[in-house]
């Protein structure tokens, strides 16, 4: 016996077996357990040794053997029809998972739920002529409902990422009945050491027919990213919640809720010399898509977060998801709107904030965000105002809408292209209707085709800030800018196109396409053609094209997040760094 080996026999002797040290296989098997699944067909090899020898010393845990894997695969589907539960099969590495495909499409077609954990090296090793490697990341979309790929854990963020993507695989598996794959990678630790299985977290998927969570007694927040446009139904079951739980609405302008109780916290979030305790929430309530509202959806820090969505998936953009709800939102708030409690100080205390920094909001230069502070409160009720990415929209979330106008921005694919378009189409729907666009220069010429259409409609108007460049990477906060400085003009920002806001193009193109076109260079200029932009009697469409500089775009944006200072900031910051400092030296 080798010296290495008698250690290990050694270590055996002393401490028997218990779990690998894997990352990955602990939090595999965690959850295994929580959710209930035992019956485990396994096939021998060398890759899934770690997580077998684990499973095999869980008295939780029934092991089945069966050498071929076809035979394998076949003998966990008679399993899971006769039992009505799941079962899981194990695998190592080379060709072996090749042969549970007959048997997996004959369960997809069926709907019994296997769990196909498939073992092999790090993913890194897919394509480089390594022995017994072969590429898992696609399946048959007849075979597997849905692939999943978790490589060896290096750090917290490898964690975080599969343990929720465990928690959704076995979800997605027994809502759907069908085979599910996760292929885990190991290291061949033979360290099995590891005597309770720790700091994994369960995150179970609530329906209607399921026992829901009580609320907790805390401050609540109901976050809405895009969305369609509330109904009346959903509207009065949100705002009786929020009645009754001392709950506030907070969400951007493509969120489709105009109900009350909503507050705008982008002034008040987004300073930098100042901390808003009301971004500390004891429970968000997460509805909606994607966010273009990175003040508020980035700054609040909720304790633990509930995902309310009839898709299921788990979307834990905090990384604080506790609970997933696969209903509807009216569902959802209905079961919860007994049993209310007293008084409003959360809501309250966000409107008294709010107030305080619109009190405090400074004089800022000509720019997107003072045209959207001039404009903002005057737009006619019934219209609606679609917004370019990304300074546009972020300039305006400053800004509350006037009851009865809608807001947009596509921001699903979050790229600049096809802003102006989406515009026209929505406004061709709805003739009656006033369509406000508010793009950047670059936003525009580059979805510029479409004023030639001949279909365009007359409510259309649209405002193009033309600062010359993509001021996104001009900003005194961007990455880009600090790295750079003016030199990122060249090509990140892409300055100095279409004309470098001279003799501008957009003149001849609107004279062509019988657009009423406006040049708009100050502030006065702009009030002098706001009434005419708000007018129901204009005959035709229009084009507003305002002229800013990259210095008053971004001056503009330093000054609201810096309007007001907290006097304990600076103390608060220099330990922030002196944290951070120590987590990187490991102190």
């Amino acid at each position: 016996m080798s010296q290495i080996e008698k250690q290990y026999d050694d270590l055996r002797y002393k401490t028997g077996c218990f779990y690998t040290n894997e990352r990955n296989k602990q939090i595999i098997i965690f959850l295994l357990k929580k959710y209930g699944i035992k019956r485990v067909v396994v096939s021998p090899g060398a890759t899934n040794f770690a997580l077998v020898g684990s499973m095999q010393h869980d008295s939780f845990f029934e092991m089945y053997s069966c050498v071929d894997e076809r035979a394998a695969a076949y003998m966990a589907i008679g399993m899971a029809e006769k039992s009505n539960e799941p079962v899981v099969l194990s695998c190592t590495g080379a060709t072996a998972s090749r042969n549970y495909m007959a048997a997996l499409t004959y369960a997809f077609k069926r709907n019994i739920p296997i769990l196909v954990i498939t073992s092999s090296l790090s993913l890194a090793s897919v394509g480089h002529l390594k022995a017994q490697v072969t590429d898992r990341e696609h399946s048959p979309v007849d075979m597997i409902l849905k692939s999943y790929q978790f490589d060896n854990i290096k750090d917290a963020e490898d964690d975080w990422k599969v343990n929720v993507k465990t928690n959704e695989a076995i979800t997605q598996l027994l809502l759907n009945r069908k085979p599910v794959l996760i292929n885990v990678c190991t290291t061949y630790s033979l360290n099995f050491v590891v005597r309770e299985l720790s700091g994994v977290k369960y995150i179970p998927t609530y329906s209607l027919s399921s026992e829901l969570p009580s609320i907790p007694n805390t401050n609540i927040c109901v976050f809405i990213g895009s969305h369609k446009r509330f109904s009346a139904e959903q509207t009065a079951a949100l705002e009786k919640f929020c009645e009754c739980h001392n709950a506030v609405v907070m969400a951007d302008h493509t969120s489709g809720y105009y109900g009350r109780y909503r507050v705008n916290m982008v002034l008040p979030f987004s300073q930098e010399l100042y901390f808003s305790k009301n971004r500390e929430v004891g429970l968000l309530i997460h509805l909606g898509e994607i966010s273009g509202d990175y003040y508020t959806f980035g700054g609040l820090q909720p304790k633990m977060v509930w995902r309310v969505n009839t898709d299921g998936v788990y979307s834990d953009f905090f990384k604080k998801l506790t609970a997933v709800f696969k209903m509807q939102e009216a569902d959802f708030f209905n079961h919860y709107n007994n049993g209310c409690t007293s008084g409003h100080s959360y809501y309250e205390s966000c409107l008294k904030e709010r107030e305080m920094f619109f009190q405090k909001r400074p004089d800022i230069p000509f720019s997107n965000i003072w045209i959207a502070s001039q404009l903002h409160d005057k737009l006619p009720k019934g219209s609606q105002l679609h917004l370019g990415i990304l300074n546009s929209l972020r300039s305006w979330d400053f800004f509350d809408l006037p009851e009865g106008v809608e807001g947009n921005s596509n921001v699903g694919g979050f790229g600049i292209d096809g802003c102006v378009s989406s515009l026209v189409g929505a406004a061709m729907m709805s003739p009656d209707k006033i369509f406000y666009g508010v793009v950047g220069d670059l936003t525009f010429y580059y979805d510029v085709n479409i004023l030639l259409n001949k279909c365009l409609p007359k409510n259309f108007r649209l405002i193009v800030v033309n600062n010359g460049r993509g001021i996104e990477f001009r900003n005194y906060c961007h990455p880009a800018s600090m790295a750079f400085g003016k030199s990122v003009d060249s090509f990140v920002a892409a300055a100095g196109h279409f004309g470098n806001q001279q003799n501008s193009a957009i003149i001849d193109l609107c004279k062509e396409a019988n657009i009423d076109y406006h040049a708009i260079s100050s502030k006065e200029d702009f009030s002098s053609i706001i009434g005419k932009l708000v007018s129901p009697q204009n005959d035709k469409a229009m084009v507003v094209e305002c002229f800013t500089s990259a210095e008053d775009e971004s001056n503009a944006l330093r000054q609201c997040r810096q309007c007001v200072q907290d006097p304990y900031w600076r103390i608060r910051k220099v330990k922030r760094v002196i944290g951070r400092i120590k987590n990187r030296l490991g102190l």
